[in-house]
């Protein structure tokens, strides 16, 4: 199963699933709020799909392919589902695991939330004199 996604949905649907991975599994208002604010951003067509899988007790419900294997079950993909996952930002299903698959090189990483890491990260060494 294929689902088309762009490499901003593929990063929501990550930012979701981290959210929900996070050490504070509490029902925390501010982890509710995070949680909602992520989904948000997921397309509806990744979200059941994701919903569900998180139902059914699947852990780590979205996971890259790494050398040629779901890195959820760590069992090979088959060549032709793996070229083609690797051609086109989408979410693919393991046929082993039923876990949601993405390739890692289409999805970079989102340079705003590096700017912004850097912005944070910049005051509090300014201040600092050698």
């Amino acid at each position: 199963m294929k689902i088309e996604a762009s490499a901003k949905d593929i990063r929501a649907l990550l930012e979701l699933a981290e959210v929900d991975q996070g050490p504070d599994q509490s029902a925390s208002e501010t982890r509710l709020q995070g949680r909602q604010a992520a989904a948000r951003r997921v397309p509806q067509r990744l979200l059941d799909r994701y919903q569900l899988l998180l139902e059914v007790g699947r852990t780590a419900v979205v996971v890259a392919i790494e050398g040629g294997a779901c890195s959820g079950c760590h069992v090979r993909l088959p060549t032709m589902m793996e070229y083609k996952a690797r051609r086109s930002p989408a979410v693919h299903t393991c046929p082993h695991c039923q876990r949601m698959l993405y390739a890692p090189e289409l999805v970079p990483e989102d340079s705003h939330a590096d700017d912004v890491k850097a912005r944070r990260a910049a005051p509090a060494s300014a201040g600092k004199r050698s």
